[in-house]
């Protein structure tokens, strides 16, 4: 009996190891490189991170539409890094700033690994308040590496290799963006509260704390400010300045097929991410982004998957 039951153990015990090879195998195929769960910090989708020769844990704030990795530079000395020769760094209203720079010799995200990542050290205090403390911020430098999925029904960030074949549905819909400097710009129809629709080009910016933020220029020729009804303002901390955005709503937007309905709005005369290849009209943040079971981006590709 002892035998017999030593021998299911073992069968058991072979089947279960072969099955999780099956998975190994699978995952393989599929590409996948990483699952890096997240969190929230108010509407921004906070990862964990390494920093390669520490082994504390550090937390980026994922947007895409961060062109540049950010550290806080505080950190400077902790992980022992040296800041080298300033780059410029772009701000609101096209403003060029120049800050220091590092090179990390690698930064982990799970078990994805970005070799000799450079890092515009940049003092953030005020995203380092509260019971999390934010030590940076990742966008483009990551969407160049990997195909990334921010699967948002598991709350999770899917990375896949480059290049690698992903599983969508039928029901998932495929738009082509273009670039604004190194941010995704897709297309989309808004209408607004007396019927009229406009449509207009997009900054995909899933760290965004907003539904749409408008560009000044474009809220000027449309003249939003006077169309659209306040319901409340907001003082807002970028990295650079305090920025005063007021708030409102219109009643549907449509990106592809996904139809959206009353979208919370903001504009701010300090806001001007417009493009010289472009009109870009504003940016759709997390508000919209996070309606979507899962957004998908391949950024190889040109190409946004909304599931």
């Amino acid at each position: 009996m002892r035998k017999y039951l030593l021998l299911g153990l073992l069968c058991c015990s072979l089947a279960a190891y072969s099955q999780a090879g099956r998975s190994r195998t699978e995952q393989r195929e599929r590409g996948v490189v990483a699952v890096i769960p997240f969190q929230w910090y108010g509407h921004h989708l906070v990862i964990p991170a390494l920093v390669s020769g520490s082994t504390d844990t550090l937390h980026f704030i994922f947007d895409t539409g961060a062109e540049v990795t950010v550290l806080h530079y505080g950190l400077m000395e902790k992980l022992h890094i040296q800041g080298r020769k300033k780059a410029g760094m772009s701000a609101t209203n096209d403003l060029m700033l120049k800050v220091s720079t590092a090179t990390l010799n690698a930064l982990y995200l799970d078990q994805a690994r970005l070799p000799f990542l450079k890092v515009y050290l940049e003092n953030i205090p005020e995203f380092r308040k509260g019971t999390l403390a934010i030590d940076g911020f990742i966008g483009v430098d990551l969407l160049r590496a990997f195909i990334v999925k921010i699967d948002y029904a598991r709350q999770q960030l899917v990375l896949y290799r480059p290049g690698a074949d992903i599983p969508v549905t039928g029901a998932t819909q495929r738009i082509p963006f273009r670039l604004s400097f190194h941010t995704p710009v897709i297309t989309a129809t808004i209408q607004l509260p007396g019927g009229q629709s406009l449509s207009g080009n997009y900054l995909l910016t899933t760290g965004g704390d907003y539904g749409i933020l408008f560009n000044w220029p474009y809220t000027e020729k449309h003249r939003l400010d006077q169309q659209l009804v306040t319901t409340g303002t907001d003082k807002v901390q970028d990295l650079f300045k305090e920025l005063d955005y007021i708030n409102s709503s219109i009643p549907a937007m449509r990106i592809g097929a996904l139809q959206l309905q009353q979208v919370p709005v903001s504009y701010c005369k300090d806001v001007n991410d417009d493009s010289p290849l472009m009109e870009i009209a504003g940016a759709a943040g997390c508000e919209i982004w996070k309606q979507c079971p899962a957004v998908i981006i391949d950024y190889a590709r040109k190409t946004l998957y909304l599931q």
